[in-house]
């Protein structure tokens, strides 16, 4: 059986297209739909997928920066029942979310560039019910930037004082600081160039060894998320479309979608136009069903079943299986 630290059951999210007081209630896109998977403890789980799948959308609703508009969200603390974490009350929640840590995609946004490191660093740590005092958090920033391959001395420093990798590097370090229990990483090497990218999902395969923190890796690079996660889960449109052990999904990916990812053939920007009409089209239907060429009637018209294929490898396609 699984050891899961969080798991979502049957996400939805769902945005309307009309703002305003004459506004129509039924123009929407699903962001999410129906989603499920889980967070082993001390493992990484990868969401995968174009811009607008739905990958963040599922991330932010784990940590409950957006409103879920169904399904639950279960959290496990070591030794202890799961519970929902849509029913937290206030303090419940600022538990919560002390044990999980958000680290962005573009640290230049993400960091104050007022603010010292030191002090970006402890911003939220210093109204935490774990906050140690100025002093011991000091010694503790000190020790947190050794980990993350910069100089202490560098806590006086302002965030324009570094360059793209050290930024991310700062991130990283201000996540570690409240000793989380989980990660997001939200694109976090997508901006790197491919040396500092390495360099980067080295440093995160240390702390998970070192510190047992399991992470959630959100990513459009399929082949960058096979080497650094233990499972993949593949995204498209709102839907999960596979799911399966990365080492699996690399040497047999099974999905039409998946084959394109790691392909590297697809030009996203060039459908760019068209992804809020078709996927108010496609929600009884396969939602790749209008860019697959194997694609059948039937593909159009349900959206397929979930098929194992192989342990802990399972697909939603109606052509191939």
């Amino acid at each position: 059986m699984s050891d899961y630290i969080i798991q979502a059951d049957h996400l939805t999210k769902k945005f309307t297209l009309d703002a305003g007081f004459f506004a129509k209630n039924d123009r929407f896109v699903y962001a999410v739909n129906d989603v499920s998977f889980g967070i082993e403890r001390g493992k990484t789980y990868g969401l995968v997928g174009e811009s607008g799948c739905g990958k963040t959308t599922s991330a932010r609703m784990l940590v409950r920066m957006y409103k879920a508009d169904g399904g639950a969200i279960y959290y496990r603390a070591e030794g202890q029942e799961k519970s929902n974490v849509l029913l937290f009350n206030r303090k419940q929640l600022r538990d919560y979310r002390e044990k999980i840590k958000y680290v962005f995609q573009d640290p230049s946004r993400s960091l104050n560039p007022r603010m010292t490191v030191f002090n970006i660093l402890t911003a939220s740590y210093k109204y935490s019910s774990i906050w140690p005092g100025k002093k011991i958090a000091y010694e503790e920033a000190s020790q947190i930037m050794e980990e993350v391959g910069l100089d202490p001395l560098d806590l006086e420093k302002r965030p324009s004082e570094f360059s793209g990798g050290q930024r991310q590097r700062i991130s990283i370090a201000r996540a570690l600081i409240m000793k989380p229990q989980v990660m997001f990483c939200d694109e976090v090497v997508s901006a790197l160039d491919v040396s500092v990218q390495s360099q980067i999902l080295n440093l995160l395969q240390d702390i998970r060894e070192k510190r047992g923190i399991s992470f959630l890796f959100i990513a459009h690079d399929l082949r960058v998320s096979c080497y650094f996660c233990d499972t993949i889960g593949v995204m498209y449109r709102g839907l999960l479309v596979e799911e399966a052990p990365a080492s699996d999904l690399y040497k047999s990916a099974a999905h039409p979608y998946t084959k394109l990812l790691f392909s590297g053939s697809d030009n996203s920007a060039s459908n760019s136009n068209g992804e809020v009409k078709t996927t108010l089209e496609s929600l009884h239907g396969c939602p790749f069903a209008h860019r697959c060429p194997q694609a059948c009637e039937k593909c159009k018209n349900q959206i397929p079943e979930w098929r194992e294929i192989a342990s802990g490898h399972k697909v939603r396609c109606w052509v191939n299986f």
